[in-house]
């Protein structure tokens, strides 16, 4: 077996291509190669160690894990405030309720813990910090519930990092819900099942709130839903610019769409998608001539798009895409801010580890990554018992 400094040394070499402002990172690189050399070190130890190198200068689609062992993580969701970390899911551990509050950790208030972790935490606002990654190396917590205070022990689980997407109807609304790394094939079933919703309303909500899907293909799939049925859209993908051109028989379309949308009821999903394709509506090729030609798809006359601060990847290149669309309106808090797309590779090293790692640095042409909403709804621990921005939404369609 290698020794884990050569370990080391090989990752960075494979990563160093897409660190930005190299020289400034040395320091750093320095630091984490005095820790590898540590007689003490296991491959367990070692993948932390290393997965908090890579949290540190900055490649956050970057990662190490054991080929043998599953990942771990601890069974809840949790957001920051001033003061705790608010539980907004429980995955797997039901000692936790929706909106406990998490006071310590491993003994330290979360105020010192934030101090120790500044470098992994960044300078975000509390509510866009990442604790998931520092909770995986905790063990034990105190949490305030209604004033009670309760001490656990922190329980590992295997990830699971299972995909899908929801749709449902809420008040007459439709919804589809992304959450995770998801398929074509959901994305295809997904638009399946909301072409054979019928309500009344004219409005739909996505929520890409926990969308961080990586793949640009199905992006581009999904973009003609969130333009106006039957115009004409040129979307350049090297800059912001779009250029628009309206449809001349625009009504003629919408009829044709109309009629394929009502048909859907006697097609399978196969037939459903293959009548799409056959659509005039663009070649859907990334990157081809720098541009994605289509027309609008959309039944819709409002579109609500939910984000926040973990739609990321190919998810929140699709909003930034999609925000000039005359029927989109973006609700919730700013997004990710990681609009370069990082084509990612797995590479097994020493038959120990999986690095997973980007094969090139993509150049940042968009001067602020960081996507803004139209609305904002400032994060709360009320978030955690109501989902404050469904209900708002809901609450203004038309």
């Amino acid at each position: 077996m290698l020794p884990y400094v050569s370990l080391y040394e090989y990752m960075h070499k494979q990563v160093e291509h897409a660190i930005q402002n190299i020289d400034e990172k040395y320091n750093i690189y320095d630091e984490y190669k005095n820790i590898v050399t540590s007689p003490q070190l296991t491959d367990q130890v070692f993948i932390e160690v290393m997965n908090n190198y890579f949290f540190d200068i900055g490649l956050f689609n970057t990662k190490i894990k054991s080929l043998k062992e599953p990942e771990k993580q601890v069974g809840i969701k949790v957001r920051a405030t001033k003061d705790s970390l608010v539980v907004t899911e429980v995955i797997n551990d039901i000692r936790f309720v929706l909106g406990d509050e998490i006071v310590t950790l491993s003994g330290d208030p979360i105020e010192f813990c934030r101090k120790r972790y500044k470098r992994l935490l960044g300078d975000e606002p509390y509510h866009r910090e990442e604790w998931e990654h520092i909770l995986t190396f905790q063990s034990e917590v105190d949490v305030k519930r209604s004033n009670q205070y309760y001490h656990f022990e922190l329980k590992k689980y295997q990830l699971n990092d299972e995909a899908s997407i929801n749709v449902y109807i809420k008040e007459n609304t439709p919804i589809a819900e992304f959450v995770g790394n998801i398929t074509f094939e959901q994305t295809v079933e997904a638009l399946y099942q909301l072409s054979k919703i019928k309500q009344s309303s004219k409005d739909i909500i996505f929520d890409f709130r926990k969308a961080t899907f990586d793949k640009l293909s199905i992006a581009e799939f999904l973009i003609p839903y969130f333009y106006e049925i039957g115009n004409q859209e040129t979307i350049l993908t090297s800059d912001t610019h779009i250029v628009i051109d309206r449809e001349r028989h625009k009504s003629l379309y919408k009829q044709k769409i109309e009629r394929i949308f009502k048909q859907c009821e006697e097609m399978n999903e196969q037939a459903f998608y293959q009548n799409l394709m056959d659509q005039p509506s663009g070649n859907w090729e990334y990157f081809d001539d720098n541009k994605i030609d289509f027309i609008g798809l959309s039944r819709f006359e409002k579109i609500t798009i939910l984000i926040d601060k973990d739609t990321e990847n190919a998810a929140e290149w699709l909003v930034y895409k999609v925000s000039n669309s005359g029927i989109v309106n973006l609700v919730g808090r700013p997004t990710k801010g990681n609009l370069k797309f990082l084509n990612l590779v797995d590479e097994v090293i020493d038959q120990r580890f999986v690095l997973t790692f980007p094969v090139e640095n993509v150049n940042n042409e968009i001067k602020d990554e960081v996507i803004y909403p139209e609305i904002l709804i400032e994060w709360s621990k009320r978030h955690a018992i109501v989902d404050k921005d469904i209900k708002f939404s809901i609450d203004n369609s038309s």
